[in-house]
C-alpha cells in the first residue's frame, strides 16, 4: 500500500466512527462534538507528550520556550472552541442541556455495555499506540526539532476556534438543524486531516 492510500484509509477509517454513531448508534450532533472534544484533547496531551520527550533528549531551552508557546495557544483555542460549541447548541435548541447530554453520550448502551467505558478507553489505547509505534520506535524526537511535534496543535487550534467561532455568531440568526452540524464537521475534518498530512509526505 503506497503512503497516500494509507492516509486516505486512516482518514476514512477515522471519519467511520461518527458516521456509524449518527446511522448505527443514534448519535446527534452533541454526540459528534462530544467525539471530536475528546480526539481533540488527546491529541493536544500527545504533542505534549512528543514535546516533552524531544525537549529531555535535546536540553534546549529554546525549544521548550517555543513548546510552551506553541502548545498554550493550542490550549487557549480549545478552550475558546469549547465556549463557542457551548453556547452554539443552546442557540439552536432553547431547551437544550450540556450537562443531560454528556451525561447521555458516556452511559449511552447499545449492547448493554455504556459507551463511556469503551469508546473513551478505545481511542486513548488508539493514541497510545500511535504514539508508540509512530514516534517512539522510530525516535522521531532525536531527528526533528521540537516544532514538528507542537505547531500542528496550534494551526488545528486557530482554524477550530476561527470556524466556530462564525457558527456561533451565525448561530444566533440561523437555526441550524443538527445534520448540518454533524456532517458538517465530519466533511471538514476530513478534507483538513487529508490536506495536513498530504502535505506532511510533500518535501
Amino acid at each position: 500500500m503506497t503512503p497516500k492510500r494509507a492516509i486516505f484509509l486512516q482518514t476514512g477509517i477515522e471519519a467511520l466512527i461518527p458516521v456509524l454513531g449518527y446511522f448505527y448508534w443514534k448519535w446527534d450532533a452533541s454526540f459528534i462534538l462530544l467525539f471530536y472534544f475528546i480526539d481533540w484533547i488527546l491529541f493536544w496531551v500527545l504533542s505534549l507528550l512528543k514535546a516533552r520527550k524531544r525537549i529531555g533528549f535535546s536540553g534546549s531551552e529554546t525549544e521548550k520556550k517555543l513548546a510552551i508557546r506553541h502548545l498554550g495557544i493550542a490550549f487557549l483555542c480549545i478552550l475558546s472552541t469549547s465556549l463557542a460549541v457551548f453556547f452554539t447548541l443552546p442557540n439552536i435548541h432553547s431547551e437544550f442541556s450540556w450537562t443531560e447530554r454528556i451525561y447521555a453520550f458516556l452511559t449511552y448502551s447499545d449492547i448493554g455495555i455504556q459507551q463511556g467505558f469503551i469508546l473513551i478507553p478505545l481511542m486513548v489505547f488508539s493514541g497510545y499506540l500511535t504514539y508508540k509505534q509512530q514516534f517512539l520506535l522510530p525516535q522521531l524526537f532525536r531527528k526533528y526539532p521540537v516544532s514538528w511535534f507542537t505547531r500542528e496543535s496550534v494551526k488545528q487550534g486557530i482554524i477550530l476556534s476561527l470556524i466556530f467561532g462564525i457558527v456561533l455568531a451565525v448561530s444566533v440568526r440561523v437555526r441550524f438543524t443538527d445534520e448540518i452540524l454533524l456532517f458538517g464537521t465530519v466533511l471538514g475534518v476530513v478534507v483538513y486531516r487529508l490536506v495536513s498530512r498530504n502535505s506532511v509526505m510533500l518535501p
